[in-house]
């Protein structure tokens, strides 16, 4: 069952408490998979849209969370400023486990009503979907945890999408996402 919870019904233990939750699904993940033997081979960072999620023409286009810009609503969308999906949904690098755990819609007027995250090229199977209306355009703070985190594994096609109540701006709408990335030592970081 996924369900959004806005940061204001959390302490600062809870989101402490939540993100280790999320790392630690990653890194049993990394594991379970072999990419590593043992935790101390692993390390996790921030994601960063195009590093992790781009490609020449595919996910995002920039180290920027941003819809593509000009696509009509009311609808289902891609998340990615590359347009439409599947044909334009990134391959999780081999090594690579991404582990989503937070979303917001920094925009003045959201349009962004519910997040979906999806798997394969044709998106058949769903991970997660939140319903982010109210905790977005209701609260102070347009940022949502997710209630259990989105697990990605390496060369999973990742296929986001957003529904958006009318068209997008021409530049897009930003929709950042909070995610780890969790890969052996030496990938990335070393």
């Amino acid at each position: 069952m996924s369900y959004a919870i806005p940061p204001n019904e959390l302490t600062l233990t809870d989101i402490k408490a939540y993100k280790q939750i999320c790392l630690q699904a990653g890194i049993a993940r990394a594991l379970a998979l072999g990419i590593a033997v043992s935790e101390q081979e692993l390390v996790w960072r921030e994601a960063l849209p195009h590093t992790d999620f781009g490609a020449a023409g595919l996910g995002w286009l920039t180290e920027e969370y941003l819809t593509a810009g000009a696509v009509a609503g009311p609808a289902w969308i891609s998340a990615f400023d590359a347009g439409v999906v599947p044909a334009n949904a990134p391959t999780l690098p081999v090594g690579r486990i991404a582990v989503f755990y937070k979303f917001a819609d920094t925009e003045d007027a959201p349009l962004v009503t519910a997040v979906r995250f999806r798997v394969g090229a044709n998106g058949a199977s769903t991970k997660g979907l939140f319903f982010v209306q109210l905790p977005i355009t209701a609260n102070e703070e347009p940022v949502v945890f997710f209630n259990e985190p989105v697990v990605y594994d390496p060369q999973d096609i990742v296929y986001i999408e957003a529904y958006v109540t009318a068209a997008t701006p021409g530049a897009g709408e930003h929709i950042p996402f909070g995610c780890f990335i969790i890969e052996r030592v030496g990938a990335q970081v070393s």
